[in-house]
């Protein structure tokens, strides 16, 4: 049997189930031919048409035209049709029959299960409203749960903050007690000891383009004045500002201003001898 062969013989019992008269549908009777089937449907279909509805055209009533049509025209679905149909039928007939007692008696099943049915939904409703009512309740006690847990992280948040408040406070403390020892250390550096040990600069004089060996290069000697008096504007600039450079920076800048001091007393001794001065 082809797939369309079953589709008929399913909308047959379909038809047959909902009670759809397709005999009436189409103007025929149970004797009417397939070849008078056929022509009663065109007949009868013809306003449904697409081309002659147009705006109006209801594609369900044409399609229950054309299967009644496949319905009617074949020998197995008219024959399923037609079975179902008579049995409706005859349980309708049968309904009918029955005495008023069996009728009440089928009216009170009836009306007990629908009954049932009834208080079925009722207890479904009142399952649903506690679910519900749960589901609130259980939302509002995760609100309460993450109000907390956002106030003890605010908290903690403002602990932490005093914390890093107090240690910005002990290193502001720790750092103005390192600048004032950095002041100790640079009264008492040979920058400001009128009396510190170290080669006398100046005690010559040397022209200004008196060139010397130094570190494998060559320099004039005011360059080396040059560099002395660089350092020293470094030192003194350190020493005004309120939060000065590291030790090691202050050291570092020492040890040039004596490098300098060294090499423009070098260059002085390299003088005297080649001038016979010393």
């Amino acid at each position: 049997m082809s797939d369309e062969n079953k589709d008929v013989l399913r909308f047959a019992a379909e038809y047959a189930e909902k009670n759809v008269d397709l005999y009436d549908l189409l103007g025929v009777d149970a004797l009417t031919s397939k070849d008078d089937i056929r022509r009663a449907w065109r007949k009868r279909s013809l306003k449904y048409h697409p081309d002659k509805a147009g705006d109006n055209f209801d594609p369900e009533k044409w399609e229950l035209f054309e299967r009644a049509r496949d319905i009617l025209a074949d020998d197995n679905a008219r024959a399923t049709y037609d079975a179902s149909m008579k049995a409706k039928l005859l349980r309708r007939q049968e309904r009918e029959a029955m005495d008023k007692e069996r009728k009440r008696f089928a009216d009170d099943l009836e009306a007990a299960e629908n009954a049932a049915r009834q208080q079925q939904q009722a207890k479904q409703q009142r399952d649903t409203e506690m679910l519900q009512k749960e589901r609130e309740r259980l939302a509002e006690l995760q609100r309460m749960r993450d109000e907390e847990a956002a106030r003890q992280a605010q908290a903690a948040q403002e602990m932490d903050d005093m914390v890093e408040a107090r240690r910005r406070l002990k290193e502001r403390k720790e750092e103005k007690a390192k600048r004032r020892e950095a002041k100790e250390r640079m009264k008492a550096s040979s920058v400001y000891n009128k009396k510190a040990k170290g080669p006398a600069n100046g005690a010559v004089d040397v022209p200004g383009d008196f060139v010397i060996e130094i570190d494998g290069g060559r320099k004039m000697y005011w360059e080396l004045v040059c560099d002395k008096l660089r350092a020293r504007q470094a030192i003194s600039d350190m020493g005004k500002e309120e939060k000065p450079d590291p030790h090691d920076a202050m050291d570092a800048l020492q040890q040039i201003m004596t490098t300098a001091k060294q090499r423009i007393y070098d260059a002085e001794l390299a003088y005297q001898r080649e001038t016979g001065t010393a």
